[in-house]
């Protein structure tokens, strides 16, 4: 995971952004300033899928080891998906994020995301809900 939030780190510092802290709590991963404006994000990388094969999924993260994670608890206003294999960052603002999970009844998923984590979310089809996010290739 470290290496992909340097990636889109990255990606935003290149794109105008100044990093202001990165946080090592549940609450968010990263702090970037633009115009004046601090902004928090959360950064989860997908590897889940490689070159020559790819689920089609995205995994939004709720609960690990037992305990609230991901998309429960972030205070960031941005909630940011790196696909390593294929690429791509997929943007969205969080609150717009959880409505969009209220709204479609997405089911929950469990034994997802780190081996024997315990990790609960939504497995859901991107293409499903591509149309909600900001997509960008690196």
């Amino acid at each position: 995971g470290e290496i992909g939030e340097q990636n889109v780190i990255d990606y935003l510092i290149s794109n105008g952004g100044k990093l202001i802290t990165k946080n090592n709590d549940n609450k968010y991963d990263t702090i970037i300033e633009y115009n004046g404006e601090q902004i928090k994000y959360e950064i989860k990388t997908d590897v889940f899928c490689a070159p020559n094969f790819d689920t089609g999924n995205i995994f939004i993260e709720v609960e690990c080891r037992g305990k609230e994670s991901g998309l429960s608890v972030t205070e960031a206003k941005w909630f940011v998906t790196y696909f390593l294999y294929l690429n791509e960052i997929w943007f969205i603002e969080t609150n717009k994020l959880k409505k969009l999970l209220i709204e479609n009844d997405f089911p929950l998923s469990e034994q997802n995301g780190d081996l024997n984590s315990n990790t609960k979310g939504y497995l859901i089809k991107r293409k499903d809900i591509q149309e909600n996010f900001k997509i960008k290739t690196l």
